[in-house]
């Protein structure tokens, strides 16, 4: 059995639809739902083998994990999904800051977090403010800045509420860096059993077939997703356009660009390199 972390978003769904079929003829793979930052404690405790998971995770336990290659979870620009959401114009933020305004930080996504602070310091370079932790979907409640993700995020991007202002995060790195950000990679966990190994290249070709019939046949995915009432169509399938899947050079870069702006930050004590996963079972499909 391998145990696979599913976080709950839109942004992963079109990758395990590919997997209901090997789930069937597999006679059943164990999937486990949370939020970013609950699969990095699942893979952390060894409670997980597989899952796409915080980018920053990673970043922190090289050691632990090694990743999948050619897949993550990225934007080359707007994600949609990852924002900053503020009842005044972004203008204003200084001197707010300045009187003592506090930024609340979701405590779903370690990479969300990183990211935002980065470009707080190094791409605005606004005055550091008082971070808090905000709870998913209880920001609007507070009256102050926060940072959102996932559908929660793309609710609010898609029908900001009266007075809100929104900041889509994949666009202030594009604007910074020039590059993608990579939000998630898939991480593995180290000390597989040989069955777990075999099952494991299994599962790297589903999600390879995955991806290629997303980028081929996106429109048939978007009428197979059950829909909440607050999601239009058009407005999922601009969603996942802007989603990508790709780990090529550029992906790479820009992860490792964010590592290094952590580690200035002091997030990180360094920037680690990249560990692939290459069971011997699983052949690549070009």
């Amino acid at each position: 059995m391998l145990r696979i972390g599913r976080i709950d978003y839109l942004n992963v769904w079109p990758l395990f639809q590919g997997l209901k079929s090997l789930d069937r003829s597999l006679g059943g793979l164990e999937v486990i739902s949370g939020h970013p930052s609950c699969l990095n404690q699942l893979l952390s405790d060894g409670n997980l083998d597989l899952a796409p998971s915080s980018s920053f995770e990673y970043l922190t336990r090289v050691g632990s994990y090694s990743l999948l290659p050619d897949l993550s979870i990225s934007a080359d620009g707007p994600v949609k999904s990852v924002v900053l959401v503020c009842p005044f114009d972004f203008k204003e933020m200084p001197l707010r800051v300045a009187n003592g305004l506090r930024i609340g930080l979701t405590s779903a996504s370690a990479s969300s977090k990183a990211l935002l602070r980065i470009l707080w310091r190094f791409h605005w370079q606004w005055p550091e403010p008082q971070w808090t932790a905000v709870a998913p979907g209880q920001g609007l409640d507070l009256g102050n800045p926060f940072l959102e993700i996932g559908d929660m995020a793309l609710r609010l991007t898609c029908s900001s509420p009266t007075g809100w202002h929104i900041m889509d995060l994949g666009q202030a790195w594009k604007e910074f860096t020039g590059l993608p950000f990579v939000f998630g990679v898939w991480m593995v966990r180290e000390g597989l059993s040989p069955q777990a190994e075999k099952t494991l290249a299994m599962v790297m070709r589903s999600l390879a077939v995955a991806r290629q019939e997303f980028l081929r046949h996106p429109h048939a995915l978007v009428h197979q997703y059950p829909r909440p009432e607050w999601l239009s169509v058009q407005a999922l399938e601009n969603y996942w356009q802007c989603i990508r899947y790709d780990f090529g050079p550029r992906e790479q870069a820009g992860l490792m660009l964010f590592g290094e702006y952590a580690r200035r930050l002091g997030l990180l004590t360094s920037v680690p390199g990249l560990r692939w996963k290459h069971p011997a079972a699983y052949k690549k499909i070009s």
